[in-house]
This record gives structure tokens, C-alpha cells and sequence, in this order.
């Protein structure tokens, strides 16, 4: 596949730190550890594990273990564990390296939703696509920066959304891959609310999953009816790599197609399951629908 020399810019600039945290190989350090359930022990799957606001980390697999590489600049942060429906954990780096005990424990927080009404008896009679339908080639971008997909794992991109209504409830979401070549892909929809015009707390108390088999290609439409979430004026919806399998050894492309917006960054991304967001000046083919 041949890659544009300004889609090759946009990948630089959002993948440069990334690099620069992993290239001291010599330092490297492995946490590894696992996270479970305060109350009853239980491994918990898909919890975001990483140093807070950098370039590392992981999601957990579904026994709960989770491994991913620091070095020994990273002593003085901060990792942080979190999943929907937990209390957010914090744990400086310099007591979790040395602990002989690596079992993390999370305990079942309140349910609390920012910005979000849950109703089982909704009427909404009309509704409204927002977001970019259209697909061009021209200007793609990969979501794997590596040479394996193990360190995409956790990565998450998305888009903001606009709506004049209040209280909308989002029907469905819809996202477009153009090149994959992956045999099964798990992804997690995030849906948050704004704040400060960066993304701030989920708005489902429950996690969202999608998968792609069968090196699927085109769009993939998530029906979200079932949570019946709504929203109030604007909203952030992003896609989370958790896992992907592959029927050989070979590069990893999932590449999906992006207009460039030179004047506006409504599009949100981080390569690690705790790093700082970045905004970027372009528009992923991802619509919603609502109902009001």
C-alpha cells in the first residue's frame, strides 16, 4: 500500500513520543501484574493500565494480566488503573516495581453519569446523522505505529459531535476501515462527555464492544439502543483497540480513511491506555444517529 507523504506527516506528529518513551531499550523495565475485583477476587478483563498522561500502557487480557514496558525515567510517575464501573486506582511507579504482590485491587464505585439520562420508556420520534458519511482514499492513516499490534492495544481515536438538541439519545454509531488485515478485531466504543473541549467522563455505565472478523473492510454500524444514553449538545465518541488476531506473522495495517480539517481539531486521539489526549486537524468517516 502506498502512504502519502501528508498522511505520513500526520503519523509523525502523533506517534513521535511514543517512539522517543520506547527507544532506551536498555533500560527497559516489564510491569507486570493483575487486576481484579476487591470484593470478590475476580479477574477483571479490558482495564486500562498505564502511566498517567504518557505513552505506555496496556489493557488487560481476559484473565486480567496486563505487561508493558517502562525504564527507569519513569520512576517518578504515576500509573493508572481505571475501567467503567470502578473507582480509578493511582499507584506511584516507585512503590508498584518493587511490591511482591503485583495483584492490583478495584473496588465497585456508585454509579455516577455525567451529562447522561438512563430511561427504559423513551419517545423520540425524529432524527439526525451527524458526522462524516463520506469515504476518500486519498489521505489514510493506520492505526498501528509498530511492527506488531501489541503495542496498538489501548490506542483510541475519535471524534467530536454537535447537536443543537438537548437530551438526544444516540441510536447508533458507525465507523469505516478501509485496509485490514486481520482475521478478528475487538474494539470498545467510548462515549464521553466534554469538558474544557477535551474528553472528560463516560457516559455508559456499561463497556461497549465491537468486533471485525473475516478481514472486514467498509463501514461497521454498532446499534447502541440498548443503552439508551443520551447526551446533552455535544459529545465524544471513540474507538479503543482491545485485541486483534492475525493468520500470519505480517505488518499490521488497519488503516482508515480521514479528511484533513486545517481549521478545526474535533478529531481526539491517544496511543496508550492513559496518555494525554492530542486534538488533530482531521475528520474520520464516523457518523452517529440520534433521536429526539
Amino acid at each position: 500500500m502506498t502512504i502519502k507523504p501528508l498522511l505520513l506527516l500526520f503519523l509523525v506528529f502523533i506517534t513521535t513520543s511514543h517512539v522517543l518513551a520506547q527507544g532506551n531499550t536498555a533500560e527497559n523495565i516489564i510491569l507486570k501484574g493483575i487486576v481484579i475485583d476487591r470484593e470478590n477476587s475476580r479477574a477483571l478483563a479490558y482495564v486500562s493500565v498505564g502511566i498517567l498522561n504518557k505513552p505506555i500502557g496496556t489493557v488487560t487480557d481476559t484473565a486480567g494480566h496486563f505487561s508493558f514496558g517502562i525504564s527507569q525515567d519513569n520512576f517518578a510517575d504515576t500509573i493508572q488503573v481505571s475501567i467503567v464501573g470502578y473507582a480509578a486506582l493511582k499507584i506511584p511507579v516507585r512503590d508498584f516495581t518493587p511490591a511482591a504482590d503485583k495483584t492490583i485491587r478495584l473496588s465497585v464505585k456508585p454509579q455516577q453519569l455525567a451529562e447522561v439520562t438512563i430511561t427504559n420508556a423513551i419517545r423520540a420520534t425524529n432524527t439526525e446523522i451527524i458526522g462524516r458519511q463520506a469515504v476518500s482514499k486519498f489521505v489514510q492513516v493506520s492505526v498501528h505505529n509498530k511492527k506488531t499490534a501489541d503495542e496498538t492495544i489501548g490506542s483510541e481515536m475519535g471524534m467530536l459531535y454537535k447537536t443543537s438538541q438537548k437530551q438526544a439519545i444516540i441510536k447508533n454509531f458507525n465507523f469505516y476501515i478501509s485496509v485490514n488485515n486481520f482475521n478478528f478485531i475487538k474494539f470498545r466504543v467510548n462515549i464521553y462527555a466534554v469538558k474544557n473541549a477535551m474528553p472528560d467522563t463516560l457516559l455508559c455505565h456499561q463497556q461497549i464492544f465491537a468486533t471485525v472478523d473475516n478481514f472486514k473492510t467498509g463501514w461497521t454500524n454498532i446499534n447502541l439502543d440498548q443503552y439508551n444514553i443520551r447526551v446533552n449538545r455535544e459529545f465524544i465518541i471513540t474507538v479503543q483497540w482491545i485485541e486483534g488476531r492475525m493468520d500470519k506473522k505480517e505488518t499490521p495495517l488497519t488503516v482508515l480513511p480521514v479528511a484533513i480539517t486545517p481549521f478545526s481539531k474535533n478529531c481526539y486521539a491517544r496511543i496508550a491506555s492513559q496518555d494525554k489526549w492530542k486534538k488533530m486537524g482531521v475528520n474520520l468517516s464516523n457518523f452517529v444517529t440520534i433521536a429526539y
